[in-house]
């Protein structure tokens, strides 16, 4: 499976490590969240884009969607689809592309052949989407939220989004069965946990218990979705704990 992490930080800072906030594209024509990462895109790879699964509403996973569709217009002739929750779908209509912060490009150039299509989802309603087999399954945040299971010919992808360990994430990972990586937050450093469990995100521990919980262990496990402003201390907590040291911490 071809992935391409054009962003993954909790965040945006001036450190050169620093990618952009969650951004995966996978192919030429499917991305995973539209945070900052998006901008890495060339206008002419921007346009070859045709879906887009968001997990959920929060800035740093949709930021460069505006942009990305104002750079469509008058550059293609069918409209992008955007799959989300309905919940996520109405935030994005109320306070989004209400013609305030952005234009209604579910209406623009004409209603009639719009830039943007906006695709109601459910978790555990499976669809198939650029030769994937794509599964939206239920994850605990602050908002409503999705994680996504990628699958095709050869591997099993899972982006379990913004979320926090509970049981019914735990459920939610066993039911989708042998997993090759499981790409999981980790916005927090385990001195942190109280504002990680406030806030919904995860620590290396609560990481460390949601994998626990897994009757089979995914191949490669992924960390993501670092806060710039505890990098180092997620990087040092990772870092000096014997049970972390096969993760894989991304940019």
């Amino acid at each position: 499976m071809d992935i391409d992490i054009l962003g993954c930080s909790g965040g945006v800072s001036g450190n050169v490590r620093n990618m952009g906030t969650t951004c995966l594209r996978l192919g030429e024509h499917l991305l995973i969240d539209a945070g900052s990462g998006l901008s890495k895109l060339t206008l002419d790879e921007q346009r070859k884009i045709e879906d887009v699964l968001l997990t959920h509403s929060h800035m740093d996973h949709i930021s460069d969607l505006p942009g990305f569709l104002a750079n469509l217009f008058d550059h293609t002739d069918k409209p992008v689809r955007v799959h989300a929750l309905p919940e996520t779908i109405e935030i994005l209509k109320d306070c989004v592309f209400n013609y305030q912060v952005w234009p209604d490009f579910t209406q623009l150039p004409t209603p009639q052949a719009p830039i943007l299509e906006f695709v109601a989802i459910q978790p555990w309603r499976s669809f198939k989407l650029q030769g994937y087999e794509i599964t939206p399954f239920f994850v605990e945040h602050s908002v409503p939220t999705v994680g996504f299971s990628i699958k095709d010919s050869k591997s099993h992808f899972v982006f379990s989004a913004d979320t926090t360990v509970s049981e019914t994430l735990i459920d939610e990972l066993n039911r989708l069965g042998h997993i090759d990586t499981l790409m999981i937050e980790c916005a927090f450093p385990d001195n942190k946990l109280d504002i990680a469990r406030q806030s919904k995100h995860m620590t290396p521990t609560l990481v460390l218990e949601t994998l626990d919980g897994l009757a089979e262990q995914p191949k490669k496990i992924w960390i993501t979705h670092l806060k710039p402003a505890y990098d180092k201390q997620i990087r040092h907590d990772i870092r000096h704990n014997p049970d972390c040291h096969h993760w894989r911490v991304l940019p």
